[in-house]
């Protein structure tokens, strides 16, 4: 087993997270088809999620071992519109968890559930009451380690490609 820390992220990580999040990319690109290149969006997506994590109270966790970073995650607050009211009032505001990714040497080491932990305790801290995950529904290995992580389903969003009408 290896040991590793998790932390903050750091400036000087952002390279590495941009390799991270392409392989990512590329990991969900085989599940579905829809997906860009990790190649193509890595720099720019990471961008994107910088700047939501900023604006949205989150943070930018990794996972570290002695041979580097080996898995990161991004989390940030998320609020429903005022309008929402189908949702009691406490739950309109929840952490919600964007990419999680663990380089596949390391899984199974207990990396990607520190990683969860570091998102939950930062959600905790802020006094929020719900944490969600998106995932593929394609996505067997993820569901299950969310459901071993104490998450169960709550939505499901169904898609269909229009062709012809």
């Amino acid at each position: 087993m290896s040991s590793f820390t998790v932390r903050t992220a750091k400036s000087e990580d952002r390279l590495f997270l941009v390799t991270l999040m392409a392989a990512l990319q590329d990991a969900e690109r085989e599940l579905s088809p829809n997906r860009t290149p990790g190649s193509e969006m890595g720099d720019a997506h990471l961008a994107y999620l910088e700047e939501t994590v900023e604006q949205q109270n989150g943070q930018i966790y990794v996972a570290e071992s002695q041979e580097g970073i080996v898995g990161f995650v991004v989390c940030f607050v998320e609020k429903l519109d005022e309008g929402d009211l189908h949702i009691v009032e406490q739950e309109r505001e929840y952490g919600y968890i964007s990419d999680l990714y663990v380089v596949p040497t390391m899984r199974k080491y207990g990396a990607g559930a520190e990683l969860m932990r570091a998102a939950e305790r930062h959600f905790f801290d802020l006094h929020l009451k719900i944490v969600r995950v998106g995932l593929l529904c394609s996505n067997e290995s993820a569901a299950k380690f969310y459901q071993k992580s104490g998450y169960q389903p709550y939505e499901v969003l169904y898609e269909k490609h229009l062709n012809e009408v």
